[in-house]
């Protein structure tokens, strides 16, 4: 084992000292704009060993949700991913910091990862291939959804606890949606009801298609739809593109980095 390594593993035992490694990690890539915002950094800081968000899209997402709230939008907050809870959890401190509507937190996942790509995530499907040995029609049978081993986070259980007993958020307030977004998602679009701010991190085409087509509509008219990898899977790119183009919508993307969007519903 390196000595960074050791270091890593060290610092993962205590919280607080994983928390303090992070933030000096990753200081660099806070925005200089953002660097007064010392309440949007206190939180993020609390957050930050439970999540693999940049810097920026921490700082934007807490803003995003500052913003519903001050506004008074009606709608919950849904998260589609959540590996180990430190989006949503983030989500949920903005939520307490400034109240607005009651809102309930509604957390897709499957907990074991992700499933396999498709022939519509062009940029990694070749060498999806070559890992698992698989032929092509074998790999595109999604009545037969498997865990890859990748984005494996931790377990429902565990990001539950992590909510509820580190953050101190009602376990009321939390409405867990455990399995395939295929499976799960489809199940949830009638009884959802309406949502401030819908925050999408699937991945691939079909994860993150079954999300935007199922959910987009209850999102309320300034609500806001969060693409984490717009920029970096060409599937999801995709997948956002071809319904917007269905729909003849025109989204005003906010880049938040390179990867990721946002946008303010409209139309």
């Amino acid at each position: 084992m390196t000595p960074r390594l050791g270091l890593k593993n060290f610092l993962k035992r205590s919280y607080p000292l994983h928390s303090a490694y992070k933030l000096f990690r990753d200081f660099r890539q806070i925005p200089k704009e953002r660097l007064t915002e010392i309440e949007s950094l206190r939180a993020i800081t609390r957050v930050l060993p439970n999540t693999m968000l940049t810097m920026p899209r921490l700082f934007d997402l807490y803003d995003l949700v500052r913003q519903i709230n001050l506004q008074g939008l009606r709608g919950d907050l849904v998260e589609c991913g959540v590996w180990n809870g430190g989006a949503v959890g983030l989500m949920a401190l903005a939520n307490f910091r400034y109240p607005g509507p009651v809102r309930k937190l509604h957390l897709f996942d499957s907990f074991e990862g992700l499933p396999q790509p498709t022939k519509a995530d062009a940029d990694i499907y070749s060498n999806y291939l070559l890992q698992v040995k698989a032929d092509s029609a074998k790999a595109d049978d999604r009545a037969q959804l498997t865990a890859i081993g990748a984005c494996v986070g931790a377990s429902q259980p565990a990001v539950e606890e992590f909510l509820i007993k580190r953050l101190g958020i009602k376990k009321d307030d939390l409405e867990f949606h455990v399995g395939w977004f295929q499976d799960t998602v489809p199940a949830a679009r009638e009884t959802l009801g309406e949502i401030a701010l819908l925050r999408l991190d699937g991945d691939w085409y079909e994860s993150t298609k079954i999300c935007i087509s199922n959910l987009y509509d209850n999102v309320v008219m300034g609500g806001f739809v969060v693409i984490d990898d717009y920029g970096t899977f060409e599937g999801c790119r995709k997948a956002i593109d071809e319904f917007f183009d269905t729909r003849q919508i025109r989204p005003d993307y906010v880049h938040t980095d390179s990867d990721c969007v946002y946008f303010r519903k409209l139309q």
